[in-house]
Formats: C-alpha cells, sequence, structure tokens
C-alpha cells in the first residue's frame, strides 16, 4: 500500500523507466555537435522527424533508456526502454551498395595514393565522397533510402532518435562507421583497399615515376646486337642530362604501411618522416655540389696568349 509519504516517490505515469546501466551519450554538453561526417549523417537520418521528436530521443540517449545498440552492415538494431514494462525494439536499415558497386569505388580510390593514406592515418574527410559520386552513389544515405520500423506504431519516433543520436556519437569517434552503414564492414573496406592499392602499383612505383632516361633503355637494341659499339658512349651522351626534382609522394612507403602499433612517447611513423625528410635534403644538397663541380669543369679553360699579350702591352 501507498501511503502519502511515499506518494513523492510514485512513478508518473508518462515517465519512462529507468534503466541500469543504460547506454547514454558520453558527451556532457548542452548542445550536441558532431564532426563530419557524423553530424551530416545524423541530419540526413532524423530528416523529417518533429523538433519534439528529436528533443524527447535526445533526452532519452543523455539519461541512458537503451538497452541494447548493435550497429551492423547497413543496418542499426536498438532496444529502448519507455513508459511501458517491456522496451520497444526498433531498426533502421539502409539501402546497401552493391557488390559492382563497392569494386567500382575501391578500385578508383586505389589509383590515388592519398585516399589510401588518409584512410589508413584515420582520415575520414569530406573528400573521400568523390569516388562515391564519381559512381553515382552518395556516402551519406539519402532520406529515401532509410527505412525505419519499432514496435511502438511510429517509425519516426524518440526511440529510433535515441538511437540515431547514440550512434552518431559513436561515428564521431570512428569516422570508418559510415563505411559499415553503407554496407561493408569499415577494416573490411581498409583490406580491400590496400589490397588493390597493391596490384594498382605492383610493378611500378606510382609514387616515384620513372625517369625519362631510365624508360628510354627499354628502347635499346640488345647487346649482342650492340657488341661492337658497346664501349662506345654513343652520340646521346652530350644530350644527357640528369634530371631532377622529379615529382612524387611525399613518404610513400609510410603512407602505404599506415600507423605503426607500437605505442612511445612520440609516433614512429612522425618520426620515420622527419628522417626521410633529412636524408632526402641532404641528398638535394650533394647533388646540388656535383652540379657546381660539373659546371666548373666544363667551363673552357683561359686562352694561352691572353695574360702574356697584356704583358707586351705594358
Amino acid at each position: 500500500m501507498i501511503t502519502s509519504r511515499d506518494e513523492g516517490f510514485r512513478r508518473r505515469d508518462d515517465t519512462p523507466r529507468k534503466v541500469r546501466n543504460g547506454l547514454r551519450l558520453r558527451s556532457k554538453d548542452e548542445e550536441i555537435v558532431f564532426n563530419w561526417p557524423a553530424g551530416p549523417w545524423l541530419e540526413r537520418v532524423l530528416y523529417g522527424f518533429d523538433d519534439d521528436t528529436r528533443s524527447e530521443g535526445l533526452d532519452f540517449a543523455r539519461k541512458g533508456q537503451t538497452v541494447l545498440l548493435n550497429l551492423e552492415p547497413a543496418r542499426i538494431t536498438a532496444t529502448v526502454q519507455d513508459v511501458s514494462a517491456r522496451p520497444h525494439e526498433l531498426c533502421i536499415e539502409f539501402d546497401p551498395i552493391s557488390r559492382d558497386d563497392w569494386d567500382r569505388i575501391v578500385n578508383s580510390m586505389a589509383r590515388e595514393a592519398r585516399f589510401t593514406a588518409k584512410l589508413l592515418s584515420g582520415d575520414v574527410s569530406p573528400e573521400i565522397a568523390e569516388p562515391f559520386a564519381a559512381a553515382g552513389l552518395t556516402l551519406l544515405p539519402e532520406p529515401e533510402h532509410i527505412h525505419f520500423t519499432c514496435n511502438c506504431g511510429h517509425p519516426k519516433c524518440r526511440h529510433v532518435a535515441t538511437a540515431t543520436y547514440l550512434t552518431a556519437e559513436r561515428m564521431d569517434g570512428d569516422p570508418l562507421m559510415i563505411l559499415t552503414l553503407r554496407g561493408l564492414f569499415g577494416p573490411r573496406f581498409l583490406e580491400r583497399l590496400q589490397e588493390a592499392r597493391l596490384l594498382a602499383t605492383s610493378g611500378v612505383s606510382r609514387a616515384h615515376p620513372i625517369p625519362g632516361t631510365a624508360a628510354s633503355v627499354r628502347d635499346l637494341p640488345p647487346v649482342e646486337e650492340s657488341l661492337e659499339t658497346f664501349w662506345s658512349p654513343g652520340p646521346g651522351l652530350d644530350a644527357f642530362k640528369r634530371e631532377r626534382r622529379i615529382e612524387h609522394a611525399p613518404q610513400a612507403l609510410l603512407r602505404r604501411l599506415g600507423n605503426a602499433p607500437l605505442n612511445g612517447r612520440f609516433p614512429l611513423v612522425g618520426l620515420l618522416a622527419s628522417i626521410y625528410d633529412s636524408v632526402a635534403d641532404a641528398a638535394r644538397a650533394r647533388l646540388a655540389e656535383l652540379d657546381d663541380v660539373a659546371m666548373a669543369a666544363s667551363q673552357p679553360p683561359p686562352e694561352a696568349g691572353a695574360s702574356d699579350e697584356g704583358d707586351d702591352d705594358e
């Protein structure tokens, strides 16, 4: 029996039941702001949700009303506790990108080192959406390709909004989740990208293009056909110029390998990059010295009679 003393502790019928150890937003900020891609993704998913529903979903996410949240390729499932005795089960599904389209996207990214370097370093910048757009797709899901179900009977409800806010916060800490929710598990996408990049650059170093002089060697006749002139420099020696300032991707090997799995006071990749830069600077300085020596040696000597003629004039 509830006495007048206990009346103040009686739960109101419109108050959601508390969840012990429920999932809640980690952010304590009054206004929730997520970086790319989590912020734009959140707006796409909550497109068409009224302000009250968004506010109630955010409040539920902060109070920890979520019992279970499961994220998998192209699908979010969750269980959110409300006023009823049983929690509500919901599902957010996204039209997945097809296997053939993923192949085209991965191969397109593999042709440019910048995508591999950025993704392996954890940098999921807006420019990775470019290969998706080139394939006629979008990295962020279109509202019409998002499907909601909830056993409360209202698909665009506060329970769905609650799960969406929690997912956005997790995506803010793990941006590769945007790929998972488009249909391909994020780490698997990186594996496929590395494999495609390796195949795209096999046999040829794309980071360091073949110098023109070295490439021209392929056009020379076989050695057995050049025995008589093998030790002769040939007419091309006078026209030979050592090529300089060949454009290439900086720290290409480090970018290919990605972050080192070693923990230390200073990032190993950053230290190696500094060493590579120092070696490259020293090599360029040495080449400049050799150029100066070669230039001095190529200057014609002064005429032998120039000084004598000057003496006779005196």
